[in-house]
């Protein structure tokens, strides 16, 4: 397949690549750095040239506008394109607020976070836009790991630096983690099967943040030490994102054996040996 992909260079998008060029397809790319508003509306039709289109340019600091339009690109790319075309959008767990219960893809978003309570339209418009010829799919990472990048990154970074794993919130939250190699390999599994509808891509641990954070704090040497970083404390710095990261949520996916997809890497607790490795190379 020729495959688009938004967001190229970025901790997503770059897993994304490799993994398709793996398999053999052949790949454009944007970098984030393109990928602002006003960067994307005109490439629709060399969209069009390709097979499948992935929306990977998921920094949030390009919030609903520059999202919107990227949607926008890709699904007139799809249209544009007049043969078969498959579309992959990428969106998140926190789209489904708290979860004390496993909640899968047939969850109904009733009170997202409010740091992505923007995405959940973007979703619907991208998987109404499927028709015969037009495979949509929505895609929701839980916490990815792995690399330099990601929200664990600072984990390893307070830890060495200070000698324990900060996190925010009381550490009793749960969050669903997910490798990004994994990751990318859902995406390139969807988009090679032509897939449907939303999928979850978690390794369905949803370990406490504490026991998250305690691995990560014994992958660099600090021995499990941690500090709990209160949420009034941490919103003056991070806005709503403190409250997306003090969350509970037990996340699972039902849908990834229908492509042929599971996670090849353990647990995070049981990776962060491996993945420490990862952030230090």
């Amino acid at each position: 397949m020729k495959v688009f992909v938004t967001g190229g260079t970025g901790y997503v998008g770059s897993a994304i690549v490799h993994a398709l060029v793996r398999a053999g397809h052949e790949v454009t790319s944007t970098s984030r750095s393109e990928a602002g508003v006003g960067a994307l509306a005109p490439l629709a039709g060399r969209i069009a040239e390709h097979d499948a289109a992935v929306h990977a340019a998921t920094d949030y600091g390009l919030g609903p506008p520059a999202d919107a339009e990227a949607v926008g690109a890709l699904l007139d790319g799809a249209r544009q394109a007049g043969r078969p075309f498959s579309v992959a959008y990428t969106s998140g767990v926190w789209v489904l607020g708290s979860t004390a219960t496993p909640a899968s893809e047939a969850e109904p978003i009733v009170r997202p976070a409010t740091a992505v309570a923007w995405r959940p339209p973007h979703e619907k418009r991208v998987l109404e836009a499927a028709t015969d010829r037009i495979a949509t799919a929505v895609i929701r990472p839980g916490t990815v790991f792995g690399e330099k990048r990601g929200l664990v990154s600072p984990w390893f970074e307070s830890a060495v630096k200070e000698g324990r794993t900060s996190f925010v919130g009381s550490g009793d939250q749960r969050w669903a983690f997910v490798h990004r190699d994994d990751l990318a390999e859902l995406y390139r599994a969807v988009l090679e099967r032509r897939a449907r509808g939303i999928f979850h891509c978690v390794d369905g641990a949803s370990p406490t943040v504490a026991e998250a954070a305690a691995a990560a704090s014994r992958a660099a040497g600090k021995g499990g030490a941690v500090r709990a970083i209160p949420v009034e404390e941490a919103r003056k710095t991070m806005g709503p994102m403190a409250d997306a990261l003090a969350m509970d949520q037990v996340v699972v996916s039902t849908r990834g054996a229908e492509v042929g997809w599971a996670p090849r890497h353990p647990p995070f607790p049981k990776d962060a040996p491996e993945a420490f490795r990862e952030w230090t190379r």
